[in-house]
């Protein structure tokens, strides 16, 4: 995570002394690199350090401070010149370089190469107390049964991890087919074609408060309400949010006078954000360190953050040459059926981890088709005292 924060410092200082589209380019494949290195480590390290009964809101923080890196660009990029906005934003991953360099390493990363003193000293820290051996313990007997594996990519595909590898690949093409990186993407094109008397870049910025204050909501009750609720409740959401902004798109091209209601849709976008924020946004991360043994969750991630990445590349592109060709109407309704479908996926596959230790959790991928919807903290322990 030390080493993501490179690529993005220089990236941010190339636009501030770019003198070409060139030094451009190169910048941002430089985020991007960076971008595919932090969504691939920190899922894993937060769910690693986190303690069972709040590790699906300490995973989902996670959306929750890129929401407010949005907010961020949002409120200020309008206002200043892109060589500004460069050195504005350059201070956050510095920041970040400086301060983190004194945060512990993972528990479960110093079992496994066998420090298991470190392990105990960093565990007490995190968990603010000395007594800390019986959670030490369970984390060991993890480690030693992911030992057993090489923890290779061929690992992702036995019993278990197959079906783990199947709920977060779905998760991460739910993320994009829903349509969020193409509207966040593509907003201020977006509002302004909505005609609601508000200036784009405000309803953008209007748009990335909602994302921001949702996402907190998200990370305060995701270990309340649980983690398959969420993604259903969101899911659904998104469907019925796009569906109606494609009914106006389809109505303005067709010729009917929909002036007068222009500010549903702007109403409607709002309402889409609030539902994908709430689960969509936030949820599968949590979900990502939770479903795998420590031995292939790197390798889980790096291809769950390649799959959703690709994924929302075509979607991005083929939002545009789409909208040209058929009308934006068309693409609103693509995602309104891709989020519908989904919605199947979600109550047939994702199972609820609310509250269960991740030993638990691996057992049941392993050996159960229930997703326990009702299973909550007092079920883990009591599991894992039986493990």
């Amino acid at each position: 995570m030390l080493f993501a924060a490179i690529p993005t410092i220089i990236g941010w200082i190339l636009i501030g002394v770019a003198d070409s589209v060139t030094v451009l380019y190169v910048s941002r494949l430089l985020s991007g690199l960076s971008y595919g290195m932090s969504y691939s480590s920190m899922p894993i390290y937060l769910g690693e350090i986190a303690s069972d009964s709040i590790r699906g809101s300490i995973g989902t923080l996670l959306t929750v401070m890129a929401k407010a890196g949005i907010l961020v660009e949002y409120s200020v990029g309008p206002f200043v010149g892109f060589r500004t906005l460069a050195w504005i934003s350059l201070a956050f991953p510095v920041a970040f370089f400086l301060l983190f360099m004194w945060m512990p390493e993972s528990p479960y990363y110093l079992l496994a190469k066998n420090k298991d003193e470190s392990a105990k000293k960093n565990l007490s820290w995190l968990r603010k107390r000395d007594q800390v051996d019986d959670e030490l313990a369970m984390m060991k007997a993890a480690v030693e049964r992911s030992k057993q594996n090489k923890g290779t990519f061929r690992e992702l595909f036995t019993r278990g991890n197959a079906r783990s590898l199947i709920i977060v690949l779905g998760l991460g093409a739910l993320q994009q087919l829903c349509g969020s990186q193409a509207i966040i993407a593509y907003s201020q094109q977006i509002f302004a074609e909505v005609q609601s008397g508000l200036e784009a870049h405000e309803s953008s910025i209007i748009m990335a408060v909602i994302q921001l204050l949702t996402a907190a909501c998200s990370s305060s009750i995701v270990d309340r309400v649980g983690r398959r609720p969420l993604l259903l409740i969101s899911t659904a959401g998104c469907a019925v949010g796009t569906f109606i902004v494609g009914l106006y798109f389809f109505l303005q091209q067709q010729g009917v006078e929909v002036q007068s209601v222009s500010w549903i849709p702007l109403v409607v976008m709002m309402l889409y954000i609030i539902s994908y924020t709430l689960g969509l946004a936030t949820v599968p991360f949590a979900i990502l360190g939770e479903l795998f043994p420590s031995n292939v969750k790197a390798v889980a991630a790096a291809l769950f953050t390649m799959f959703a990445s690709s994924v929302g590349f075509g979607v991005s592109k083929l939002y545009q040459v789409i909208s040209d060709d058929l009308g934006t109407y068309v693409s609103f309704w693509i995602f309104t059926v891709c989020s519908s479908l989904f919605v199947i996926f979600v109550f047939m596959l994702v199972p609820e981890t609310k509250g269960k230790p991740l030993d638990v959790i691996l057992e049941e991928m392993r050996n159960s088709q229930s997703r326990s919807l009702n299973c909550g903290s007092s079920c883990g322990r009591s599991k894992s005292v039986k493990l």
